[in-house]
């Protein structure tokens, strides 16, 4: 009877045997409403294949399979990627990766709504470096707000090194929440990352020069990232203009890029290549009303602004409540934190703390408020339902002209 129970417990643990894979990460290329890009790190086990479904299974019956579009070993993990496409919008997807050894546990991720009437959240910011204590803070706010997708401007890591991106995603994780759910990712080249193809290796992004868009809400949102690691003319530059021309009809539109135009700590230097590039084409379409930036350390946020070569510019801008574009940064997710010290006329608030921007997007207008994530212990966890409300114990920078920067659309 011993002999027979035993044998019993065997068999029933060869049949739930966990494949081995970590590091798993969820991207937004495209429409985020109908598309997604799944990773991870396949430490063991042979010849994965996803797994998916729209209802969490039982005893890992999922409805769908998908297979391995592209894999690489790059930075001490063997990265796997599948790209799932023509999915249900504003839908939670289950999802285990199941190889010769076993399935992995069970995560899930939201795709996007695809209506412009639905508000969405976000969680910007970047240069998350050095610090592994400190982003490991952010990191587990990030699971807390349950924001749609974080919006990473770039920095990820110190020195691009294999130690630092392992140690990278093991803090990532904390995104991660305990039942499995997967915030998206949208990232970002940064100056740390030091070449376009570490993007691609890890992130799988969909172009090996590192810029692309992504759609959020049909047509609310679109989400351009460019990359201020390369040339800011020529194919970038045609890039920006045709994506922003083809989503002129959305609500809002975002540049999003690593290094600020006009940085506000005083020995980072001037990015006159995309001024001269990148602005002309952003003030060009109505709908672009903010631009998320970073690199600098220093958290910032800008009244409205515009090109000007008026003598009364302060390094090329001058302040348009009316037409302006609104730049928030700089940089904020652990990366060792500078002072505040090169502020412009233009500038609304700016000041040295740890924090990321959470970004609410509707119709009427963007809300942005900067979370100061320190006390992330002691901060209520939101829900679908509740992700729109502050939660109880949250610390929100509130410098002198308030803690809500709103921008609104301009007016015909």
């Amino acid at each position: 009877m011993k002999k027979f129970i035993g044998f019993t417990l065997v068999t029933l643990l060869a049949q739930i045997a966990f494949g081995e894979v970590q590091f798993v990460r969820v991207m937004f290329y495209g429409n985020a409403s109908n598309s997604a890009v799944i990773g991870w790190d396949q430490v063991s086990g042979e010849n994965p294949v996803l797994h998916f479904d729209t209802v969490r299974p039982f005893d890992f019956e999922f409805s769908q399979t998908q297979s391995i579009a592209t894999k690489n070993n790059a930075k001490g993990m063997f990265n796997h990627f599948v790209r799932l496409e023509n999915l249900l919008p504003n839908q939670a997807y289950y999802f285990s990766i199941k190889d010769n050894k076993g399935f992995s546990k069970v995560y899930y991720f939201y795709t996007a709504p695809n209506v412009n009437s639905e508000q969405l959240s976000f969680i910007g910011g970047g240069d998350s470096r050095t610090r592994s204590a400190v982003r490991r803070l952010a990191n587990q706010m990030v699971e807390k707000l349950k924001p749609h997708a974080v919006l990473f401007a770039g920095d990820y890591t110190g020195f691009d090194t294999q130690k630092e991106w392992l140690q990278w995603f093991t803090d990532w994780e904390l995104t991660i929440g305990t039942d499995g759910r997967v915030i998206p990712i949208v990232p970002t080249r940064g100056n740390h990352e030091k070449t376009n193809k570490v993007m691609v290796d890890i992130f799988d992004v969909p172009c090996k020069r590192a810029y692309y868009s992504t759609q959020f809400g049909g047509s609310l949102f679109n989400v351009v990232v460019l990359n201020s690691e390369i040339w800011k003319g020529g194919a970038q530059t045609w890039f920006l203009n045709s994506q922003l021309k083809e989503h002129a009809g959305f609500n809002w539109q975002m540049p999003m890029y690593h290094r600020p135009m006009r940085p506000h700590v005083s020995h980072k230097k001037e990015m006159q290549t995309q001024y001269r590039n990148f602005v002309p084409v952003f003030e060009k379409f109505k709908n672009v009303r903010l631009a998320l930036e970073c690199d600098s350390h220093t958290c910032k946020s800008t009244w409205p602004i515009l090109k000007s070569k008026d003598k009364l510019a302060d390094e090329g801008f001058v302040r348009d409540d009316k037409n302006g574009i609104v730049y928030i940064g700089e940089g904020c997710w652990g990366a060792p934190p500078r002072a505040a010290d090169d502020l412009k006329s233009w500038t609304r608030d700016a000041e040295m703390n740890d924090s990321f921007k959470w970004i609410f997007v509707s119709k009427e207008k963007i809300d942005v408020r900067t979370v100061l994530y320190s006390n992330v212990n002691e901060v209520q966890v939101l829900s679908n339902k509740t992700r729109f409300s502050l939660p109880d114990n949250i610390l929100i920078w509130n410098p002198s002209n308030g803690s809500v920067v709103t921008v609104l659309p301009i007016e015909n």
